[in-house]
């Protein structure tokens, strides 16, 4: 038996309720496809960190910097981005979910390159119109 994952892509927005295409991404994903998941899991895509801001507001790319610090910078800006998933973890409140957040500056290689390497069976992508799914 083949075990069944769905990623879905999810976008935040500023006022923290998710965008509108990813809450409609996710509520057909709960619908539709967590029934027959074995695992479950949101995907955020942010650019590329390549420097970190100073307090003096000036920006110190990475070389330059500690592999310690870089890394501490990382997780806490990942940490702080979970954020993001708070609004699509209400609407999957029957199972537990897994979160994931990925660094790349191309969004759409990034969510094939994941899907691609971690076994994905479905991975779900919202859109503005509410026609998403034909």
């Amino acid at each position: 038996m083949t075990s069944v994952t769905v990623a879905v892509a999810v976008k935040g927005d500023t006022v923290g309720g998710g965008g509108n295409g990813s809450r409609r991404a996710v509520r057909w994903a709960v619908e539709n496809l967590m029934p027959r998941a074995d695992r479950f899991v949101l995907v955020h895509v942010i650019p590329k960190i390549t420097s970190i801001p100073t307090p003096s507001g000036d920006c110190i790319p990475l070389t330059e910097l500690d592999e310690n610090v870089v890394a501490m910078y990382v997780q806490d800006v990942k940490e702080k981005l979970e954020e993001v998933f708070f609004p699509f973890k209400k609407l999957c409140k029957r199972r537990e979910i897994e979160t994931l957040i990925l660094d790349d500056n191309d969004h759409a290689k990034a969510l094939l390159r994941y899907a691609s390497e971690s076994g994905i069976s479905c991975l779900v992508l919202g859109s503005y119109s509410p026609n998403f799914l034909i």
